[in-house]
């Protein structure tokens, strides 16, 4: 009745989104005086929505490149902007059965260099978070100085 595997992953992309999108919010109400919260709040919120359509966009293009460049060359006269068009649920209505392999080979290759471009992504931010002041975000008792943490 239920795909238990779609529902497992659901439930683990659900934590781990929940684990951390309210961090930098968090660190910015920790770090920055009162009276900026809501400017780095604002541009925090512009920052995620801005890198989330501009790499959106880049991995739509390294898909694009890779079918194209590797399909191009395997398979002539096949035409890649039709698979590319199509998405990944038509390669196999759309191609012979003896092109499947190869065409999903190129396809796994194009999808690879996203996760390449998310795991660079990733340690970029891993390298640049060791750059920002540390703060404890435990209330402060009454009369205790800020500048202890």
């Amino acid at each position: 009745m239920y795909d238990t595997k779609a529902n497992k992953t659901q439930i683990v992309t659900g934590v781990g989104l929940g684990a951390i999108l309210q961090g930098p919010n968090i660190a910015a109400q920790t770090v920055l005086p009162d009276s900026d919260v809501s400017i780095g709040l604002s541009f925090l919120q512009f920052i995620t929505f801005f890198a989330g359509s501009t790499f959106v966009t880049v991995s739509q293009t390294l898909l694009e490149k890779g079918l194209v460049s590797g399909l191009r060359d395997i398979l002539p006269d096949l035409d890649p902007s039709t698979i590319s068009g199509a998405g990944a649920t038509a390669i196999r209505d759309m191609v012979s059965l003896d092109q499947l392999p190869v065409v999903l080979r190129v396809y796994n290759d194009s999808i690879r260099s996203i996760w390449y471009l998310g795991l660079g992504l990733s340690c970029l931010v891993f390298v640049a978070s060791w750059g920002f002041e540390w703060r404890s975000v435990k209330a402060k008792k009454q009369g205790e100085d800020e500048t202890k943490a």
